[in-house]
């Protein structure tokens, strides 16, 4: 059977109505194929004051439901993988009797290895890689400040700097910046309170059933799930670092400077200056710009150790939204986002190999 792979999808009430009608003619075009969504197949996270439930994914996108039932009837085959945005995937099998499978964590067959990629990004790495992401730093921005504020084009430039971030909010949202900015602070002040000391991981059950379902043993579930990464809010310094919270506290402590030497507060002024202007020595020393980049980097290291834990041939990721083709990994891309391509990205495994396609589309 040929597959196809493909990647976040992102599906919510905001998401484009062109991917839905792009995903209707790929399946139609690829009847009675093995299709591999590799995570993110909805975002549910995004869908503030609605239920987290697949009912509410397939109201927005009744076409979508009916494609993939044609799909199926048509003697496909449907394969949906967990991604940090969509652990609720797991019960789309109440909504198809037959043809579809469902993995919490990766597919596997013959040589080919597919997972959704997030448990290599600490940012959306959950404790454990059959526990939600729900509780990562990742999906906490997205349902505490993107959804809250609809502020949805900080999906796909969330590695930028703080002050790119910040001019960002007032050139693409006007006059609500400063709802925007506020409630970025709200928002990493309460991944402040649930980091470090205060992390409660999940402790999921159900490995043994998940082996037998994958076709892998313990040993090589066990070597894999030590090349995962350890989630950032495990510690209070690393989530302070990725919010950038050191670089922000320096520059509020030189405007508070500036305020007090306009006030004649002279030693104060010179006090608070000198804590910011050091402040902002440290920070800057650990990289002007901490992250940008670094998602699809590591998703690429990752794919190497995966390929030797796992014994495979071919790995093949999502979640970094970017291209990637080398010898032994390929990584999908978003079909919903894609950037700099010809088309809406994905894959088709011939030979054990991934041919990088695109399906062309008015985007």
């Amino acid at each position: 059977m040929r597959t196809l792979v493909l990647g976040d999808l992102h599906l919510s009430s905001h998401t484009p109505k062109g991917v839905e009608r792009d995903l209707e003619r790929l399946l139609h075009e690829h009847g009675g194929s093995r299709v591999v969504f590799a995570g993110d197949f909805f975002d549910l996270s995004a869908e503030a004051g609605k239920p987290r439930d697949l009912e509410t994914g397939f109201a927005a996108h009744p076409q979508t439901k009916a494609a993939l039932a044609n799909h199926v009837d048509r003697g496909g085959e449907l394969v949906f993988l967990s991604g940090n945005h969509d652990p609720e995937i797991a019960s789309i099998t109440e909504f198809f009797p037959r043809g579809v499978r469902v993995s919490p964590w990766f597919f596997r067959d013959g040589g080919l290895h597919v997972e959704h990629g997030h448990l290599y990004d600490p940012d959306n790495a959950p404790a454990h890689p059959l526990a939600s992401a729900r509780g990562t730093l990742g999906v906490h921005f997205v349902e505490e400040f993107i959804a809250k504020t609809g502020a949805f084009a900080y999906l796909n430039a969330n590695d930028k700097t703080p002050l790119e971030l910040f001019w960002n909010a007032f050139r693409w949202y006007g006059r609500r910046g400063p709802f925007v900015v506020y409630t970025y602070f709200e928002a990493a002040f309460a991944a402040l309170a649930k980091s470090g000391p205060f992390y409660k991981p999940e402790s999921p059950a159900g490995l043994e059933a998940f082996l037998e379902d994958a076709g892998v043993d313990e040993a090589t579930a066990r070597a894999l799930m030590d090349e995962r990464a350890i989630p950032t809010m495990t510690s209070l310094r690393d989530t302070v670092a990725r919010l950038y919270l050191d670089r922000v506290t320096a520059t509020v402590s030189i405007l508070a400077g500036l305020g007090a030497f306009a006030l004649g507060r002279r030693k104060l002024a010179a006090v608070l200056g000198a804590a910011g202007l050091a402040g902002l020595v440290v920070s800057w020393s650990r990289g002007h710009d901490r992250y940008g980049g670094k998602v699809p980097a590591r998703l690429d290291a990752a794919a190497d150790r995966v390929r030797r834990a796992a014994g495979a041939d071919l790995v093949v990721f999502g979640h970094a939204h970017e291209i990637a083709d080398r010898d032994g990994y390929s990584n999908t891309a978003s079909f919903a986002f894609p950037r700099n391509v010809p088309g809406r990205p994905f894959l088709e495994i011939e030979n054990g190999r991934a041919e990088r396609r695109f399906l062309t589309s008015a985007l």
